[in-house]
């Protein structure tokens, strides 16, 4: 019995002992694992590649800083407005009240949607107690190895130690390669090799200029309760009266052979003589680049037309304004105390018969767009209800019209310069649309080149799309770069089509992104050689400057030097390259750095590598509370 027993106790020991010893080698395993995966990812940092935050907005809207994140209280679009200086490394100095007291540091209050340009105040003290609150930069992936297999690429987001303070990384597009000339004219980017003896314009590639398209209007996001007061649409019929409206004003339908509709796309037309020709076999649907100043959203706010809308709303010329720039920030006064801002006033607001005291806001003079842009795109939804006529999009710079014609039978496009013929000799080329259905057609009229993308897909024109050599300046030239834009450029787009049927939706204006040409003698966020900003030197107020910059781009007395911009250029040789940033009205880029007694480019040996992934942005809040950490993967992206 006891030797059973001492069997028995010996097995449990021996088990037990084989139990530890088991657990002893899980954890083991687990420790040896571990300590593999740290060497693994610290290797993965160093050579391969790195997590980065980006602090500041000097590359939005391709890649946020601190910044809200907020839909428009109007038309619903979704947009974000910089907040990077909430942060305390980005004020110049700290802000003490007189006796040395640390002041709170400011707060974003207020922003324009790009969409409706209605400015929305996002104070704590909203009188809807929303929570606005600001969101930290994205976090990026970015490849460390890159430049050790190739050489750096134009127009690829690249990382790299600044030449200033080399402990400090910056993030910028890089723009210039070594052994050459760089121009910056017009929002272009002007090559010149060495031992060339002309500038050559560069071209995006496709993924890189779909990145940097700027919206300008977006029809999903169409207000018709705006229409019901008697405010002008967008989006109007040429003479023919063809075009038929949806009832939520979202799309447009058109059968040739149809008799004119009640519910047909015209409205009150905005007090502007501009109209584009077009042959008169076609029928077109026009753009107005129609702007509401924040006085006549006090009045359409409360369902109510402007006392003067006539003369608010002539249509204006497109300008490189970008809602990321358009913050109100609110600074605490020397004894701490909140006080409303020179853009904001509390006035009693009537909507749906309910009267409110609540705070308005007048669009920041900080973040106005102040050069006129003539590079434009315009993309739709195209369906194809009969295989027979033409569709076309059309869009103006400079008072010239380019066209792109697709023929609904054969599949064939034909991009052209209307009127120009002699000098620029149509380009053809096939497409996919030569049959009953969907389409997503894209026409752009970028970087002096004319490019059509179906579905994701460019159609090939050979170099036949390319009109750079026809733009040398010259007064006798009517395709000069340095020529002004005429009326027809406060409607630059159309729509058109002949003998056919379709419908048309998701509708969308772009421009692209505009470089400023400054450097450190000429920093401004204007590059005219006489801005629009000397034109209201008798304007004090937040009110009278917007007012003021308003009727400059809406009336054509003031254009006659819209063609006539600063250029400047900078050299690069061996090893040097020069970096911009894609929000060119707000960034320390290349073009500034002299300021700091520094070269305007970067060596080789400080370039870190390419950005690649956003693999963080803000995160989504948990159940509506204020902990974003819900993974919003709508917006992790590829960095283009």
């Amino acid at each position: 019995m006891s030797t059973s027993k001492s069997k028995a106790k010996y097995t449990e020991t021996q088990s037990n002992l084989s139990e530890n010893v088991s657990g002893i080698r899980v954890i083991r395993e687990y420790v040896d694992s571990l300590v593999f995966a740290l060497i693994l990812a610290f290797f993965f940092k160093a050579f391969a590649a790195e997590a980065y935050l980006i602090p500041t907005g000097s590359m939005a809207p391709t890649l946020m800083g601190r910044h809200k994140d907020v839909f428009c209280e109007m038309c619903g679009y979704q947009f974000q407005v910089n907040a990077s200086e909430e942060s305390d490394d980005q004020l110049p100095a700290p802000l003490l009240d007189y006796d040395g007291t640390l002041l709170p540091l400011p707060r974003v209050v207020g922003g324009t949607c790009p969409q409706c340009r209605h400015t929305m105040y996002l104070g704590e003290d909203n009188v809807d107690h929303k929570n606005y609150r600001s969101f930290n930069g994205d976090r990026i992936f970015v490849n460390k190895s890159q430049f050790d297999f190739s050489n750096p690429r134009r127009w690829h987001v690249t990382v790299f130690r600044y030449p200033g303070k080399p402990q400090i990384n910056y993030i910028k597009r890089l723009v210039g390669l070594e052994n050459e000339t760089v121009r910056i004219e017009h929002g272009d980017i002007f090559v010149k090799k060495d031992g060339n003896t002309e500038f050559e314009i560069q071209r995006k590639p496709l993924p890189q200029l779909l990145a940097m398209l700027r919206i300008i209007d977006d029809n999903n996001y169409v207000l018709p309760e705006l229409h019901d007061v008697g405010w002008f649409d967008k989006w109007n019929n040429s003479p023919s009266g063809k075009w038929k409206r949806s009832e939520d004003f979202k799309s447009f339908s058109i059968d040739t052979n149809e008799t004119n509709s009640n519910n047909s796309a015209n409205s009150a037309q905005p007090n502007s003589p501009a109209t584009n020709t077009h042959s008169n076999s076609e029928h077109w649907l026009e753009f107005s680049n129609i702007v509401p100043t924040s006085d006549d959203w006090f009045f359409l706010k409360q369902q109510r037309l402007p006392n003067t809308p006539q003369a608010a709303t002539n249509p204006q010329l497109v300008t490189d304004f970008l809602s990321y720039n358009s913050g109100i920030l609110r600074f605490p006064d020397r004894t701490g105390a909140i006080r409303l801002e020179p853009e904001i006033f509390f006035p009693i607001i009537t909507r749906n018969g309910k009267s409110r005291n609540e705070h308005f806001c007048r669009q920041s003079t900080n973040g106005l767009g102040l050069n006129w842009v003539g590079d434009l795109a315009v993309s739709v939804k195209l369906k194809v209800q009969k295989t027979q006529g033409t569709f076309a999009l059309s869009l103006v710079k400079g008072g010239i019209i380019f066209k792109c014609e697709i023929d609904l039978a054969t599949g064939t496009a034909t991009v052209a310069i209307d009127g120009h013929e002699n000098l620029f000799e149509p380009a053809t080329a096939q497409t996919p649309v030569k049959s009953k259905g969907n389409y997503k057609i894209m026409f752009c009229n970028i970087d002096e080149e004319l490019r059509l993308i179906i579905d994701g897909k460019e159609i090939n024109f050979g170099t036949k799309n390319r009109y750079d050599r026809l733009c040398i300046a010259n007064k006798n030239n009517p395709l000069s770069r340095n020529r002004q834009p005429t009326l027809r450029d406060v409607k630059p787009v159309g729509i058109g089509v002949k003998d056919s049927a379709v419908v048309i939706e998701d509708i969308k204006v772009w421009r692209d992104m505009y470089y400023i040409a400054c450097d450190e003698v000429n920093r401004s966020n204007c590059d005219l050689l006489d801005s629009p900003l000397n034109y209201v030197r008798n304007a004090y107020t937040v009110e009278e400057i917007e007012r003021a910059v308003n009727r400059f781009f809406a009336n054509p007395d003031y254009w006659k030097l819209l063609g006539q911009t600063r250029q400047v250029e900078f050299q690069l040789k061996r090893d040097q390259f020069l970096m911009l940033g894609d929000n060119s009205a707000k960034s320390k880029d290349s073009r500034l750095w002299t300021e700091d007694r520094i070269p305007h480019y970067v060596e080789r040996n400080m370039l870190i590598g390419e950005a690649m992934y956003v693999y963080w942005p803000h995160g989504l809040r948990l159940f509506g509370s204020s902990w974003a950490i819900i993974p919003n993967f709508k917006k992790i992206r590829r960095i283009r």
